[in-house]
Parts: structure tokens; sequence; C-alpha cells
């Protein structure tokens, strides 16, 4: 890992970390039981102890974030990153954290929180970001499989131009998806969990397609 990873592994961990001050500067004012949890009808369907709540949730982020990013640092030292994906994975969990923290302190402080309204914009968010950044994983990154980043499938890869062609697939459905998500917002809630669910699925449906054009040979 270069200097240059390290700084910024500092520095978005810090940011996640920083996040408990507010859970601790308003520790005495919150329940004792938080909730953590809710439907996508804003109902609560979860609670923590509060302890839990303000010291577990962001530490539960930083490991999070310490894992995805060891993963993408090794794919790197490999040879096998994708630098403008591994950019925006970085900051994924500290603005992450930053917004879905503080939401839940408010909440529990019962200040007025439109909990559907900030989960949906964090998710469609992460499938929009992520999605347009995929498919300038490098190609080479998938020569033996399940490796690097992009769309790769664990069996032998015949077709390079398929390894793109899968990550592009799979970006424009993410892409489309956090669109649709974003769009539900205008509807009753229901209809944010039926498009979270079809976007799931469509997903999960490209990964026979991605079988196809990956393994069969470049020629066909």
């Amino acid at each position: 890992m270069t200097k240059n990873k390290w700084v910024l592994m500092a520095i978005t961990s810090a940011i996640i970390l920083a996040t408990m001050g507010f859970g601790v500067s308003q520790y005495d004012a919150l329940p004792a039981m938080m909730v953590t949890h809710w439907g996508i009808d804003n109902q609560p369907n979860g609670w923590m102890p509060k302890a839990m709540a303000v010291f577990g949730i962001p530490l539960i982020m930083l490991a999070a974030h310490w894992f995805t990013m060891g993963v993408t640092y090794l794919a790197d030292v490999q040879g096998k990153g994708a630098p403008r994906l591994e950019r925006v994975l970085v900051w994924f969990f500290p603005a992450m954290t930053l917004v879905l923290y503080t939401v839940t302190i408010r909440y529990a402080l019962h200040q007025p929180v439109n909990i559907r309204l900030w989960a949906m914009v964090v998710i469609s968010a992460a499938f929009i970001v992520i999605g347009n950044y995929l498919p300038t994983a490098p190609l080479d990154s998938s020569k033996t499989g399940w490796v690097g980043f992009g769309y790769h499938v664990p069996w032998t890869i015949n077709n390079q131009a398929g390894v793109l062609k899968s990550a592009r697939v799979l970006g424009y459905v993410m892409v489309a998806g956090g669109i649709l998500i974003l769009a539900t917002l205008l509807l009753p809630p229901v209809a944010s969990a039926v498009a979270l669910g079809i976007v799931v699925a469509a997903i999960i449906v490209t990964m026979p397609l991605s079988y196809v054009w990956t393994s069969r040979p470049a020629n066909k």
C-alpha cells in the first residue's frame, strides 16, 4: 500500500469514528434501547442497547471499511486493481456512516426524520455510483476467475470482451435501478419495496448471462 493510500485510509477511518462524537454528545438524552432498523413504511422493527448503537455502529462500519479497502488494495498490489472504482469505494462507508448514524441518533432524540427517504437515497446512490464505475475495471484483472474488480465469475474466462459486456450490463442495471428507487419516493412506501426487489432480481438474472458472455470462446 502506498503512502497516499495509508493517508487516505487514515482520513476516511477518522471520519467514520468521528461520527461517534455526535452520539456521545447526546448520550444522556438517548433512550436505553434505540431503534436501529425500520421497515419500508418508516415503522421501527429493530432495536439495540444504547451503548451498542452509539459505539458499535461506527465500529462495525469501520470494520466493513477496512475489509473492503483491504481487498481492493490487495488486488492493486497483485496488479489487478481498478483505480477509479477504488477511489469511489474508499468514500463509500464514511459517507454511509455519516448519513445513517446521524439519522439514527436524531430519531432517538425524537427529531423529525424521514427514514424511508434517507434509506432509499443511500441505497440508490450506492447503486448509481458503483454501477457507473464498475465497467472501468481493467479487463486483465479477470483472467483466472473471480479476482480483482468488475463483474467476474468463478469459472474459466475465455472472452475478455464478454467480461466488459458483463460489467457494462450490470452497471446499466445498477444505475437504472438506482434511478427507479429514487423515483418511488414520489409513490407509496410499497413502491420502494417492489422496486428494490426488482433491482435485486435483475442483478441476480445477469449471473447466467455473464457465464454465457465470459465462458464462450472469443471467436464465437
